[in-house]
């Protein structure tokens, strides 16, 4: 059911004739070259890569003779590898852009983001009903919401310890995907309502399946370390620890500059539902790049790092998106839209800007 006062973007400005003209660049650049906007053959290549990267290091970690605390190193590649499946993978999944069947691109996303200990349904159910659509507006973005101790959004209320979040915040980044996995999903579970959602009821298979894969993420991750390796309870979930700090790292430093920047727009409905710019618009004041047309990044991060590509053209594979992002950079000074793609040091540096601004309200 929908919303009574539904969020409405301005469709009559300047930014939606940008966006016309691009989608016909992109259509024209997608025939010419035969592409579908489904994945490529690269794009299976890289997740057959990450995927066999992930189950030797889990073996290795299970049955190699390394003492502690060198394990620990291997503890730390499973997070990196894990997450890098995820990004590069699953996340064209819960688009429908890795394969033309949308079975299967279901099967895939459900599967590795379960694994990874993220309910799958949840994180598709936010990401593209809530983040995608409405991105940095107040109280329709889940990734702004919900979250007290650091402050994410100009609209939220300022507390005295919010002026050393720039300095607390690398500590608690660490924990993102702990806080993600036993926290923000039970948190989403438990909402009614999300953006222009209203009155939210869970399929009765999706609950169930949210418990059922919260155990066996488990007894992946701590219940076969302990029954078949020598280490000891302490030392395993020391380990599992160190699987997350790492997975948080990456996670963190590759997409949370992508929004959270003092180079991004913020923003709130007015009486009458409606935003500030048109959608597409909205999308590219809301988004900061980073090297959008470096395939090594695009390689890395899946296409988070181009991610004004990604919001305008969700459903195309991140594959396109360094080619997809010249197009934007060319276009973009025509229509006098302000397109910013920078140096992943710069929009890391821009994130922390933002944090010590937004301490100082």
């Amino acid at each position: 059911m929908k919303n009574k006062k539904t969020i409405k973007f301005r469709e009559e400005l300047k930014d939606d004739k940008f966006y016309t003209t691009l989608k016909e660049q992109v259509t024209n650049y997608l025939e010419e070259h035969n592409y579908n906007g489904y994945a490529t053959k690269a794009v299976y290549i890289k997740g057959a890569f990450y995927s066999l990267s992930l189950i030797y290091l889990y073996f290795y970690l299970i049955f190699s003779e390394l003492t502690y605390p060198k394990i620990l190193f291997v503890w730390a590649a499973v997070g990196v590898s894990g997450i890098l499946l995820g990004l590069n993978i699953s996340h064209d999944a819960a688009h429908k852009s890795l394969f033309r069947n949308a079975t299967a691109n279901k099967v895939i996303h459900y599967i590795i983001f379960n694994l990874l200990g993220a309910n799958a349904y949840l994180w598709q159910l936010r990401h593209v009903e809530s983040h995608h659509l409405f991105p940095n507006v107040d109280n329709c973005d889940a990734d702004i919401d919900d979250n007290q101790i650091i402050r994410l959004s100009i609209f939220k209320e300022v507390s005295w310890y919010h002026k050393f979040q720039w300095i607390y915040a690398p500590f608690l980044y660490l924990f993102y995907t702990l806080h993600w996995t036993f926290y923000k999903d039970f948190i989403i579970l438990d909402k009614k309502q999300l953006a222009n959602l209203e009155n939210i009821k869970h399929p009765t298979s999706e609950i169930i399946l949210f418990y059922i894969a919260k155990v066996i993420y488990l007894f992946i991750f701590i219940g076969i370390p302990i029954l078949f390796t020598n280490f000891t309870w302490i030392e395993v979930m020391v380990g599992f620890l160190v699987m997350h700090f790492a997975s948080s790292s990456l996670f963190i430093f590759g997409l949370i500059p992508s929004h959270f920047s003092d180079l991004t727009i913020f923003s709130r409905v007015d009486d009458n539902g409606y935003l500030e710019y048109s959608w597409a618009g909205h999308q590219i004041a809301s988004s900061l790049d980073y090297h959008a047309e470096e395939k090594w990044a695009n390689f890395v991060f899946g296409g988070f790092n181009a991610h004004v590509a990604h919001h305008l053209f969700p459903n195309i594979s991140h594959i396109h998106y360094p080619k997809i992002s010249k197009f934007i950079a060319v276009l973009a000074p025509e229509y006098k839209i302000n397109y910013k793609n920078v140096s992943w040091f710069e929009a890391i540096n821009s994130h922390f800007r933002f944090l010590k601004k937004l301490g100082q309200n």
